[in-house]
């Protein structure tokens, strides 16, 4: 039989895919998303494989269950530690049942083993998240990252690999061979379909696909349009992130203060939110130093570097006179605009725009270095980046940030088709900062005042927290965020009585004391498990960033291999395992051949010297160099706040540092 005969489906250079397909669906509601990912496989081999598939999730996703379903048979999967899940799929598959397995690599990386695949049958392999959803002047947006994008590995070649990924282990990323799964042309294409219930009509609309939309009454139910170059109806290539934005006229519909949880026996859970408006503590921001740091490494090439550019021009115009900026521009080494921040002044702004215009794409996300010295250059001032985030050390660049600075915030915009969302999220929460994604075809100058409208917004820090009449424990997150004017604000915690009383947040906005109270109402019964999920997962978050060493770092895992087990979660120290066991014919016997899952090139990456299928006769996202047009050459008036803002404003991925482009 010749190659073109063969069944199944193949890579350019022959090898098998066992992975068919790729199915999202679920519900956005008011308060959160509960979405499943469905992998399809199907073996068309004459013996046993064993699939491995390195693939994405939201890195503020919760992972919640996980399953196997082969020859008709539905098997739930459970949370073990994590060797001790390895060990348990190892001797599954050793003995011949089937098996599968789901280890983090990082908190929006993951890579399933689905193992003893049988010949021509099929598999499907179900993993779960819940995600809060919040809204912000009634406005939802929803992000799924659709693959494990290449990564920039700094450091020198070191250490064993545990895993099938192209890049290899080195002295700064330990992991790299797990997460960089291999690049191909595969035929495996994605379908989605999600049912949006907020209580009333939204506005749904989608800058990176187009979309099939069907009213349900109230509800409105979301699919994907067929890609012009697959062949299922509904079917896209998996390519870039899938972007929903949710616009409700009503913002209070899509926010509930308070839900819980609880049961008949046993503690409750509650999440209570609230939206500050401290427009009444508004006060003319003092003048500060601002250093905006750009990512012009290899993987910004494409419409990823016009997009950064035309943001961060906007930016500068955000400037008020009696600031100070400076620009940083990195890839393999970084260079700034100036030896030293410079007076925001109109000469300023045009030098600034001719030297950012004369940037250009190339080498090596080396983003350590630069970030450190913007944090120290305005320690407790404002650090803008513009990145896609594709960096293998993100823990390192976070702790070195946090060492470096004082009271300094972090306000990150995520660009391009495909951003790694970990770093920036965690600089943002880590930092009291913000982050903002900017797909192509998005409205950057919207994205830019609302960054700076965060940035110079009334807020209240050093929150502490008292219950009057309700008894709540176990609080998270356990260092209170500050309270931001109109951004939604979140405690989740545990309580043993129901009853009513009321929470009071105090704290200082400036110099001035601040206090809230809100009314808490605890209930004897409700039917809310995913609230007890998102607290514990904030609790273990909680944990991880505490930092500790030794001893204590041991007695921290300890506690959230715990945690997570009985709340069944997937993290960093827990995974998910399934065994199906299997008798007669159906047992395998000897050891499956591994076929490893190919992922596509980025869209929009012209790194890799050609499109990707995704990219080929598709003209659903605009080119990212057209949102240049029309930029102010002064500066524009700066925005108070939130509030403010609403009512004046309408291939072969790189592997070590010795020079890859990131």
């Amino acid at each position: 039989m010749n190659e073109q005969a063969k069944c199944g489906l193949f890579t350019r250079d022959g090898a098998q895919v066992p992975l068919q397909g790729v199915e999202v669906s679920g519900e956005l509601l008011g308060g959160h998303a509960r979405v499943r990912v469905t992998q399809r496989y199907r073996n068309d081999e004459k013996k046993p494989v064993e699939a491995v598939y390195t693939f994405p999730l939201p890195s503020d996703a919760t992972l919640s269950a996980f399953s196997m379903t082969c020859a008709g048979r539905r098997v739930a999967g459970v949370v073990k530690e994590r060797e001790e899940a390895f060990r348990a799929y190892d001797t599954a598959i050793t003995e011949g049942h089937g098996a599968a397995l789901l280890d983090q690599e990082r908190s929006n990386v993951f890579t399933a083993q689905v193992g003893n695949l049988l010949p021509g049958e099929e598999t499907l392999v179900e993993v779960e998240f819940l995600q809060a959803l919040t809204a912000e002047e009634g406005s939802v947006r929803w992000m799924l990252p659709t693959l494990v994008a290449p990564r920039y590995m700094p450091g020198a070649v070191k250490g064993d690999r545990t895993s099938h990924g192209s890049a290899a282990p080195t002295t700064r990323v330990p992991d790299a061979d797990r997460i960089s799964p291999p690049q191909g042309n595969p035929d495996y294409g994605l379908r989605m379909d999600l049912l949006i219930d907020v209580g009333g009509e939204v506005v749904v609309e989608s800058p990176s696909h187009p979309l099939l939309l069907t009213r349900e009454g109230t509800r409105t139910r979301v699919n994907l349009q067929r890609d012009h170059v697959r062949r299922g109806a509904g079917e896209v290539t998996l390519d870039r992130d899938v972007v929903l934005t949710l616009r409700n006229a009503n913002p209070d519909v899509m926010l509930t203060p308070v839900v819980a949880h609880r049961k008949a026996e046993g503690p409750g859970t509650f999440a209570l939110t609230v939206v500050p408006d401290l427009l009444n503590l508004a006060t003319a921001p003092p003048r500060q130093e601002v250093v905006f740091v750009v990512d012009t490494s290899g993987s910004m090439e494409g419409s990823s570097m016009p997009q950064a550019q035309a943001a961060l021009r906007l930016c500068l115009r955000h400037l008020r006179e009696g600031d100070r900026f400076n620009v940083i521009a990195f890839e393999s080494s970084f260079r700034s605009f100036a030896p030293e921040p410079v007076l925001f002044t109109q000469r300023t702004l045009e030098q600034a725009d001719a030297w950012v215009a004369g940037l250009r794409a190339s080498g090596g996300t080396e983003l350590l270095e630069p970030l450190v010295t913007a944090m120290k250059t305005a320690p407790d001032g404002v650090v803008v980046l513009l990145t896609d985030g594709q960096v293998g050390n993100e823990s390192e660049i976070l702790e070195a940030v946090l060492g470096a600075r004082r009271a300094g915030r972090v306000f990150s915009f995520g660009i391009g088709t495909n951003v790694s969302d970990v770093l920036l999220r965690d600089l943002a929460r880590r930092t009291d900062g913000a982050v903002e994604f900017i797909h192509p075809g998005e409205r950057i100058d919207d994205k830019v005042v609302a960054q700076f409208s965060r940035a110079l917004a009334p807020r209240v820090t050093d929150l502490e927290v008292r219950f009057d009449g309700v008894e709540a424990s176990e609080l998270a997150p356990a260092t209170l965020p500050p309270l931001v004017d109109g951004t939604p604000w979140t405690l989740f915690g545990r309580y043993a009585q129901a009853g009513t009383g009321s929470v009071t947040l105090k704290g200082r906005s400036g110099r001035e004391p601040f206090s809230l109270t809100v009314r808490l109402d605890l209930p004897s019964l409700s039917d809310r498990p995913v609230v007890e999920k998102l607290w514990a997962a904030e609790r273990i978050r909680g944990w991880l960033d505490a930092g500790l060493v030794g001893r204590r770092a041991d007695a921290m895992k300890d506690r959230i291999v715990r945690l997570a087990i009985e709340h069944q979660l997937a993290t960093k120290y827990t995974s998910f395992v399934v065994v199906e066991e299997r008798q007669g014919e159906r047992r395998a016997s000897g050891t499956p051949e591994t076929r490893v899952v190919p992922v596509n090139a980025p869209q929009g990456w012209s790194m890799f010297g050609s499109v990707s299928p995704g990219e080929m006769d598709d003209d659903s996202a605009p080119e990212g160099d057209v949102l240049l047009q029309g930029l102010p050459s002064k500066p524009m008036p700066p925005m108070r706040s939130t509030k403010a803002a609403r009512d004046r404003a309408p291939g072969a991925p790189p592997s070590v540092s010795a020079g890859p482009r990131g």
